[in-house]
């Protein structure tokens, strides 16, 4: 018995570091999500994120930070929260507020195995997210 109290704790190192390795998005997903990203986001919320996209100056506000949604969110990325955001499912605090509701007016990036145009597949807002995910600061 007190041989294996010592291997408690190296069992839980290894079961929560293989659910971190288990979270980490796949890179073809990211490489995906970035292309998403530059196509549907970047005009506004910058190609970093950091929103200051070229129309973000047309728009009367600026765009929100994406890369600080981790920081704002006590070191969490708050995933459902932002599909829900993108999709429309959220109600805005300004109805009249630039962004898109993805979920009614889709994506017009270029359609990946034949999907069409305007559709937002399940792929891609994981994509999506899974880059958002990585230009966390």
């Amino acid at each position: 018995m007190t041989l294996l109290k010592p291997l408690v704790p190296l069992a839980c190192m290894a079961i929560l570091g293989a659910c971190a390795t288990a979270l980490t998005p796949d890179k073809s997903s990211v490489t995906r999500g970035k292309t998403i990203f530059a196509k549907e986001c970047s005009a506004c919320h910058g190609a970093n994120g950091d929103g200051a996209g070229s129309a973000s100056l047309g728009l009367g506000m600026t765009p929100p930070d994406l890369t600080g949604l981790t920081a704002r969110n006590d070191g969490a990325f708050p995933r459902a929260f932002v599909q829900r955001f993108v999709l429309g499912q959220i109600e805005k605090e300004d109805p009249d507020a630039a962004m898109p509701e993805f979920g009614t007016v889709g994506l017009q990036h270029a359609a990946k195995d034949g999907a069409p145009a305007g559709e937002v597949t399940a792929e891609d807002m994981i994509a999506l997210l899974d880059y958002i995910e990585t230009i966390q600061k």
